[in-house]
């Protein structure tokens, strides 16, 4: 019955947006030049995304619900406080960025788990191997939703995912030249991501960066405790 629910929700959205975005002018300054085909092509699809994204912003409600109770059960254990896993949250996303930028992961060593430590130091030596620059400016963390809570008796396998937003200037330079080789100096992005975090004996260390969000990961996604 649920299920049935949210499809037609999915489809009165489509339906809805189509004539919510259906002004001419709108749709000349989104073309930007484009032939008349592609004003039509758009005119279709992005009525499709927006019913998808609203599709996955109540995954990520629906799943930071359940994913609430299931830290208000295993809160005893003192790791699953909830403020605590906020604050390590954030603290995590900014020491990542700083590493990444510094092109020294030491930075962040205590932030991530072997696995992806490994990971990005061979990505920033490569950088410096190669004389370039991730310049990362104006960092911004949105919003950081948990989405997914793996509370099992045996404490190594605990695990969490969490749904971030997050915006930030991101270019990258030719250090030696100053040269701007990829992105915009002056342009901020912003993105959303799911972050897999571990359990370490000192603290959660963040373990993998899913760059892009699905609806099919967060369905898969499912709150469980042991305790």
């Amino acid at each position: 019955m649920r299920q049935s629910w949210l499809k037609r929700s999915v489809w009165f959205c489509i339906f809805a947006s189509s004539f919510a975005f259906f002004p001419a002018e709108a749709w000349a300054r989104a073309g930007g030049g484009g032939s008349g085909k592609g004003g039509i092509i758009n005119l279709i699809l992005f009525p499709l995304c927006i019913a998808y994204s609203l599709w996955v912003s109540y995954l990520v409600f629906k799943k930071n619900r359940d994913s609430q109770k299931t830290l208000e059960r295993a809160k005893v254990d003192a790791f699953w406080n909830p403020d605590s896993i906020k604050d390590r949250i954030k603290f995590v996303y900014f020491k990542v960025q700083e590493a990444w930028m510094a092109r020294d992961q030491r930075i962040a060593k205590d932030c991530l788990s072997q696995r992806l430590y490994d990971d990005h130091k061979r990505q920033t030596d490569a950088m410096l191997m190669n004389h370039t620059k991730n310049i990362l400016e104006d960092i911004h963390l949105a919003q950081a939703r948990i989405v997914e809570v793996l509370d099992f008796d045996d404490n190594s396998k605990d695990q969490f995912w969490v749904h971030i937003q997050g915006s930030m200037i991101d270019y990258t330079i030719n250090d030696k030249t100053g040269d701007v080789v990829q992105g915009k100096k002056n342009k901020s992005e912003s993105f959303k991501e799911l972050w897999k975090f571990v359990r370490a004996d000192h603290g959660w260390v963040l373990d993998e960066i899913d760059s892009s969000v699905h609806a099919n990961d967060l369905l898969g996604m499912n709150s469980v405790t042991e305790s």
